[in-house]
């Protein structure tokens, strides 16, 4: 985000400073090495309680996403309900019912949009107290889902919900960095959060286990029991951000004039000595006008960073829909040959090690080779990741046990989990230098929101998959959904070599959008010709 400065100066005739300072050279020396140190010690003081308060705020930002990422993979339980476990890997119609739950998610996610236009008008803290509150509703709510079209509407509801924090965590971390360093350090930690999500099954599974014979309820509503533990988790997230969540957008200093921001000296200047003469007071208003939606919708760059953020959404969630059915197929017929009861838990470790792994390399990366270079270096990755890893599995299945493909499987999973975090991170950075002020960040980071619309297209791909696996040999299905990820991992390698780190002035924004003002407020008492 932009900082503002203020230039002082002096209205006393420099001739005249002698008058007002008569002491001896010495004392005076000693006057100023004195003043120096307190003044030292005292910004140092300062500064430290600063970055105490920016850290606390910062990790109670990770907490308040973690609260989402315990949503989104609150699917599971859902899924074991809808779907007996003999049939849990066993075709395509289990990717197909998972990506109608997704897609109902990722379609509630669109509204983001919308919190992001509220959180730079009303505020981050509001907004996503608003959006926890609401979370937990929806956890509860959800336990009462007994079929596949009550999962669907309350999945939408939650995704509705969540989207508030996924849109005011990143604006507000963008709040608190004070250099882009720091603000890459910042987001490259989300994905190793997001993997902290997965104790939200893990507590739903312990728990439905324990209440599986314990009453009528609990058989009435298999998933009650494991809602309640969703619910739990993120109502003690509401109430801790409810107590100790500040807001980070900077306040309105044209509403709530403080004494320290106004220019005495430039007001004195301005003023008459005369007591019947208007009293002038000047305010820096700092905080221009928010971005609106239409004028981001109309920056060149910024659509063609929307476009390659969502066809990277698209591949990656056709991915992770069709992965429980190509996860344990054998890789002779184009699978991965990853045995069923170990895909989750394989998934699982494979997501933790990629949120440390981002955590470290990201921003080392970027300061290396630059935040641009490496972005459309990652999407250039992708297609090679969906081309190579089934033709790995198949010729190690080939020279090698099946204990080798699964290791040489679970490599390749490593590898698209890193590049789809990685890529995430460096389209928030992107995102986060498009705006030219923290007044706007939550709009245009909701305006990204809209990729989710891509994302539930993932439906789409295994829908036909679904309809074709029929009339197709398994291997035919499996080569054509492996082909449909490569080709839309090149269509987004070639749409980010267009992309660029930050707009410009004229060429995106028109100049009158970028605006800084000094106002004159005149406070005095009416005149005869106003009366």
């Amino acid at each position: 985000m932009l900082g503002f400065h203020r230039r002082t100066r002096s209205l006393i005739p420099v001739k005249d400073l002698g008058k007002y300072d008569q002491v001896a050279a010495n004392e005076e020396e000693e006057d100023v090495e004195l003043d120096m140190d307190d003044s030292d010690t005292l910004v140092d003081e300062v500064s430290a309680a600063t970055d105490k308060a920016r850290q606390r705020q910062l990790i109670l930002i990770y907490v308040v996403f973690l609260a989402e990422a315990i949503m989104a993979s609150s699917l599971q339980p859902q899924l074991q309900m809808l779907i007996s476990d003999s049939e849990f890997c066993a075709n395509l119609s289990t990717s197909y019912l998972r990506s109608i739950l997704d897609c109902a998610y990722a379609f509630g996610g669109t509204t983001g949009l919308f919190w992001g236009y509220l959180a730079d008008r009303m505020g981050r803290r509001q907004v996503t107290l608003m959006g926890l509150w609401t979370m937990f509703v929806c956890c509860m709510s959800m336990g009462f889902a007994t079929d596949l079209a009550s999962c669907t509407l309350f999945r939408y509801f939650a995704g509705f919900a969540s989207s508030t924090v996924v849109v005011t965590s990143l604006t507000m971390i963008g709040d608190v960095s004070r250099d882009f360093e720091e603000r890459a350090q910042n987001v490259a930690f989300l994905p190793l959060i997001a993997s902290f999500g997965s104790i939200g099954p893990l507590i739903q599974g312990m728990v439905s286990e324990s209440l599986h014979s314990s009453g009528a309820v609990w058989e009435k509503f298999p998933i009650l029991g494991s809602q309640l533990a969703c619910g739990s988790l993120v109502l003690s997230i509401a109430v801790t951000a409810t107590i100790m969540l500040q807001e980070t957008l900077p306040m309105d200093t044209s509403s709530s004039m403080n004494r320290m921001d106004q220019d005495c000296e430039k007001a004195a200047f301005l003023s008459e000595n005369d007591s019947d003469a208007p009293r002038i007071a000047v305010i820096d208003f700092v905080r221009p006008e928010p971005i609106t939606i239409n004028q981001f919708m109309q920056v060149p760059s910024f659509l063609v960073l929307l476009a390659s953020f969502s066809l990277l959404a698209l591949h990656a969630a056709t991915f992770d829909v069709v992965l429980p059915h190509l996860g344990h197929q054998s890789s002779q017929e184009g699978g991965m040959g990853l045995p069923c009861q170990w895909l989750g838990l394989t998934v699982l470790v494979v997501k933790g090690v990629a949120g440390i792994t981002i955590k470290h390399v990201i921003p080392t990366a970027i300061e290396k080779f630059g935040l641009l270079k490496l972005y459309r270096s990652t999407s250039l990755l992708f297609p090679t990741i969906y081309i190579i890893t089934p033709l790995l599995a198949l010729a190690a299945a080939s020279a090698c046990t099946n204990g080798f493909v699964a290791l040489t499987s679970a490599i390749g999973l490593l590898a698209k989990h890193v590049l789809t975090g990685g890529a995430t991170v460096l389209v928030a950075l992107l995102v986060l230098n498009t705006t030219p002020d923290a007044y706007s960040a939550g709009t245009v980071v909701g305006i990204m929101q809209i990729a989710n619309l891509f994302e539930a297209l993932a439906v789409a791909v295994s829908g036909v998959s679904f309809y074709l696996s029929d009339g197709l040999s398994v291997s035919t299905a499996n080569l054509a959904l492996w082909t449909c990820l490569a080709l839309f991992g090149s269509c987004g390698a070639a749409l980010a070599y267009f992309v660029r780190e930050r707009p410009s002035v004229e060429r995106d924004f028109p100049s009158e959008v970028l605006c800084w003002e000094t106002c004159f407020d005149a406070d005095a008492e009416k005149s005869d010709f106003d009366t």
